[in-house]
């Protein structure tokens, strides 16, 4: 009796594996498109708003600096395609770093910046500030944990209850 009942947990083990959600991510829009190093440090961008990404709860208890690189596409109508992370050291930076690029003033941008799509990233520095310095913009610009030279810092302050 007990083998039937391995056996039965067994196939219902195996029937459930098989029916877990394995829905691939969509095909990129723009796959052979080069990537434009910087393009958002350029003059035409300089209207647009880019919020800094949150500082995530869960490394700021943990006491985590680190950094995330999001590569995407920027349509003419300044749509976002083909978000992907590129390097993280913690996946809360890079949920962060991705929702950050969607919170952008895109929409308040003046028509015809583009007239074709563009692939850029921008990578996030995330830091905590525990001492008057540590998170100085020139030394985080030189971080190499990830790549890229459109640096956005998050700077988190370390709270301590009274």
């Amino acid at each position: 009796m007990a083998m039937k009942q391995y056996l039965t947990a067994f196939v219902g083990s195996i029937i459930l594996l098989g029916c877990s959600n394995t829905t691939p991510p969509p095909p990129e829009q723009f796959p052979d498109l080069p990537l434009t190093e910087a393009e958002l440090l350029t003059p035409q961008w300089q209207e647009l708003e880019r919020i800094t990404a949150l500082y995530p709860v869960e490394d700021a208890r943990a006491g985590n600096n680190g950094c995330a690189t999001i590569e995407y596409v920027i349509t003419p109508d300044y749509q976002l395609a083909d978000i992907k992370i590129i390097d993280a050291t913690s996946r809360h930076f890079a949920l962060e770093a991705a929702r950050a690029i969607t919170r952008w003033s895109w929409s308040e941008l003046a028509p015809g910046k583009l007239t074709e799509p563009v692939k850029t990233r921008t990578r996030f520095e995330f830091c905590l500030e525990h001492n008057e310095g540590d998170c100085e913009e020139s030394r985080l610009q030189q971080e190499r944990q990830c790549r890229g030279s459109d640096v956005i810092l998050a700077v988190g302050h370390i709270v301590r209850g009274r």
